[in-house]
């Protein structure tokens, strides 16, 4: 009996302990579910920080791009992007503020925001809402810029139609359009040429006696060192590598082959629609504008053949006879793409501010010049780039380093700036100072005695250079336009001082080019 009841009362224990397990369970079951709905409170208030944060970064650095136009356009830029980038605490959170100040003496630009986040399960906890706040400080450095551009003899051959060789040595341009020597006037068409005609025909101009000189002095001015000869341009074949034509002139698109000169009647005989040997296709029988009751500048231009001088000017094979021709500013042409890079690297200095920064200016060809050192009146800045003459010519990509180095530490320069020199170049870099061992004397002179040994000496010189300027604490910025330019070597030293290469393909890339380096060098993030 005692047996049994022992068993018996053994039994009861368990199914006592068995039900006191159910509410232990369901007391844990409880608290598991609180915490995992207070961590969708927790995830809200990380998520609202981490956004927070990212915003008044984005607001930051974006009125610091924007100070140089004033802290009002400085204030929107933050606006605008603290709307973009804080979408989730302006449509959950409560009492946001967003602020924006400028602290007196710098460059800087300092961002507060803040807003309570509202919780929904923490309420269970006494915790109604998470207060977030952040702080983002961005300033544009104080920077001595110097701007290097090409003005080698191919920053004009864009302006003018290749004709001849294959070597583009013979190009179309317009002549001089101010009176040029001999006292003629710059032909122009006097009366409409037909789409549809014969193909010899003859037009008549307001003044032919330019292609009929017999006088080499002439000649040469008008149309290149290649006519420097007493033989007239319509029955001359230039001297010098292919065999061009004699007499080509083109007007608009269409190439014209002069047979006779009427000198009283200011008439040519031509044959129309001529082959463009440069590029292997023909030219076109099109309506050409001359009428003469018509404004003088609306007739077609009459364009010649121009290029490879020899003596005395051999680095000037065309852009000193393009119209309208004055050697004493940039404002003559067409010089392409030299117009469209002056354009744009005056463009280029409205990015900075003349309270802080600084900007000076060296050109380079063969070899080079500063132009202005460091300078805190862009004005100036501007005004030198409309000083520069025609584009002339080799490509001493070495010593426009140099020049940057020695404007960027020169005259003017200050221990507290960033220091960057911002180089621009359409070809490939064959140039050097004076012997083809390089020598550093060389490149911090006047390089009087430029030499030619090849593209790979003439790079080993520019790494040589950008050596320096990584030393020096200078960093470089290069642009490359157009296609013929050596990018692999341009982003190469650019990168060994810590700065980037910028590839410009066509002349409509360049502001984009110059605006990504002046928001590379003079916004940064500090706080």
């Amino acid at each position: 009996m005692q047996t049994i009841l022992n068993k018996l009362m053994g039994r009861g224990r368990v199914r006592d302990e068995r039900g006191q397990t159910l509410p232990l369970f369901a007391i844990g079951l409880i608290g598991l579910i609180g915490l995992v709905a207070l961590s969708v409170d927790v995830g809200r208030l990380l998520w609202a920080r981490t956004q927070m944060q990212a915003a008044v970064d984005a607001a930051a650095l974006a009125a610091a791009q924007d100070m140089p136009h004033g802290t009002s356009a400085a204030s929107a830029a933050a606006n605008t992007y603290w709307t973009k980038n804080a979408s989730f605490i302006n449509s959950q959170g409560q009492n946001v503020s967003f602020t924006t100040n400028f602290p007196a003496g710098n460059k800087a630009v300092n961002i507060t925001g803040q807003a309570d986040i509202p919780t929904f399960f923490a309420r269970v906890f006494g915790i109604n809402s998470w207060h977030v706040s952040a702080t983002g400080t961005a300033a544009s450095q104080v920077l001595d810029i110097a701007i290097v551009l090409d003005i080698s003899g191919s920053m004009c051959m864009a302006s003018y139609e290749e004709t001849e060789n294959a070597n583009s040595i013979y190009l179309m341009s317009p002549g001089r359009l101010t009176v040029p020597a001999g006292g003629f006037s710059f032909p122009r068409l006097a009366a409409d040429i037909p789409a549809v005609s014969g193909n010899s025909i003859t037009i008549t101009l307001n003044d032919v006696r330019v292609f009929n000189s017999t006088s080499a002095a002439t000649n040469r001015a008008n149309f290149g060192d290649g006519w420097n000869s007493t033989t007239p341009y319509w029955q001359r074949t230039p001297t010098g590598g292919g065999s061009p034509r004699a007499g080509m002139i083109q007007i608009d698109d269409e190439l014209f082959k002069i047979t006779a000169v009427n000198v009283p009647a200011n008439q040519l005989t031509v044959t129309r629609a001529q082959w463009n040997n440069a590029n292997s296709t023909p030219t076109l029988k099109a309506y050409h504008h001359g009428s003469a009751n018509a404004a003088d500048a609306a007739r077609a231009y009459i364009w010649s053949l121009h290029g490879n001088d020899t003596a005395p000017n051999p680095d000037q094979p065309y852009c000193d006879k393009a119209a309208p021709y004055q050697a004493t500013t940039t404002t003559n042409g067409p010089h392409e793409p030299f117009d469209s890079m002056i354009s744009n690297a005056k463009y280029f200095t409205n990015f900075f501010n003349e309270s802080y920064d600084k900007i000076g200016l060296a050109s380079f060809s063969s070899s080079g010049t500063i132009n202005y050192n460091l300078i805190s009146t862009f004005s100036t800045v501007r005004t030198q780039m409309d000083a520069i003459l025609v584009p002339q010519g080799g490509t001493n990509i070495a010593y426009a380093a140099a020049l940057g180095r020695r404007i960027a530490t020169g005259p003017g320069s200050r221990m507290n700036s960033k220091k960057i020199v911002v180089l621009l170049t359409d070809g490939m870099t064959n140039t050097v100072c004076q012997n083809s061992s390089y020598s550093q004397s060389n490149y911090d002179g006047s390089c009087s005695s430029p030499q030619s040994p090849g593209t790979s000496v003439a790079y080993s010189h520019l790494t040589s250079e950008a050596n320096r300027l990584k030393a020096a604490g200078v960093t470089l910025y290069t642009i490359g336009l157009g296609t013929a330019v050596d990018d692999a070597n341009l982003e190469a030293v650019a990168v060994l001082t810590g700065g980037k290469y910028f590839k410009s393909p066509t002349t409509a890339e360049l502001d984009d080019a110059f605006a990504n380096i002046a928001a590379e060098t003079h916004i940064q993030l500090t706080q």
